[in-house]
């Protein structure tokens, strides 16, 4: 009976993971909800069962995508496959987040990095592709836009702009890459997380993602990737330091929003209050911005008074 179990949630978490890859594919709007939930079927069988098993349903998943569809789909999958395969390796192996996160996205932006350079030939023709589909989604964004009777005047400066708009989501694209893969990893550890809670303390070193900040030694390479933009006519230098002000942006921007939701915890502010708070951050630049400067501030200020005596958050509320 129990291997019969086994066998059934084998092709269940099979079934499922194949069948949101497909639908997050096959319907672009619905994929950046479903796609980031493709690793988490086979996540928890592994969990649940083992890591050989994790890794089981990987292998028939891809082999069966190579026999049954293209080997695009089956590389694309691959790349699901290997933040799976990292992530049930390193849980519990790698305790700190940031590290467990940083890891499996630099493995994941490089085996996507690879495949692309495979199917395309050359940098060159993959950045052309790049941009050609970045201006055509820019342009259906404005068409969009004009049926909703947005101003006229707006819409012809966005036009006016799409060009330099285009360059710069290429130039950040491996940042942009990189923080994609963290969040999507992110997403699955804590819904594992909940699901197996009695685990969360072998796998994390935190209780709670309030109790976050960034490693200290990272101010210096915010420092040193400011001036670095500002160092003339070495635009390797420039696109590299611009993509690490972006990740290390964005990890200031996770740690201001832990020293607000560790205020909102102690406090006990409502959910709804909570909720709009987030929604605000997220869609108006100047809250976004002052989260990540309360991120890097808190770095001085200590707000949430993490360094006495060595509490944590929780201890000290």
């Amino acid at each position: 009976m129990q291997r019969l179990e086994v066998v059934s949630k084998f092709f269940l978490a099979l079934a499922s993971s194949v069948f949101l890859f497909i639908c997050g594919l096959s319907l672009p709007p619905l994929g950046v909800v479903v796609l980031p939930f493709v690793a988490q079927p086979v996540l928890m069988f592994g969990v649940k069962y083992g890591v050989a098993g994790g890794f089981g349903v990987l292998f028939v998943a891809v082999v069966l995508l190579l026999l049954f569809a293209t080997e695009e789909l089956a590389f694309a999958y691959g790349i699901f496959a290997l933040m799976v395969g990292l992530l049930l390796s390193l849980l519990g192996r790698v305790r700190a987040i940031e590290n467990l996160l940083a890891s499996v996205a630099a493995a994941v932006l490089t085996m996507t990095a690879s495949l692309s350079l495979y199917f395309y030939g050359s940098w060159g023709a993959m950045i052309g592709d790049f941009r050609d589909t970045l201006t055509q989604q820019l342009a259906s964004a404005i068409r969009v836009q004009e049926k909703m009777g947005l101003p006229q005047d707006s819409l012809q400066m966005f036009k006016e702009r799409t060009p330099q708009i285009v360059e710069l989501m290429l130039q950040l694209l491996p940042a942009l890459l990189l923080l994609s893969f963290a969040f999507i990893a992110l997403i699955n550890i804590l819904y594992l997380g909940r699901r197996f809670p009695e685990r969360r303390s072998e796998w994390f070193a935190l209780q709670h993602l309030r109790e976050w900040k960034g490693p200290e030694p990272l101010v210096w390479g915010l420092i040193a990737c400011g001036f670095a933009l500002f160092v003339p006519g070495l635009a390797a230098v420039r696109f590299v330091a611009m993509n690490l002000l972006v990740v290390i942006g964005a990890c200031y921007f996770a740690q201001g929003l832990a020293v607000i939701a560790f205020f909102f915890h102690k406090n006990k502010v409502p959910r709804f209050l909570r909720g709009m708070t987030y929604v605000l951050i997220i869609f108006q630049q100047i809250f976004t911005l002052l989260v990540i400067g309360l991120g890097l501030f808190d770095l001085w200020g200590d707000f949430r008074r993490l360094r006495k005596n060595n509490l944590t958050p929780s201890q000290a509320s």
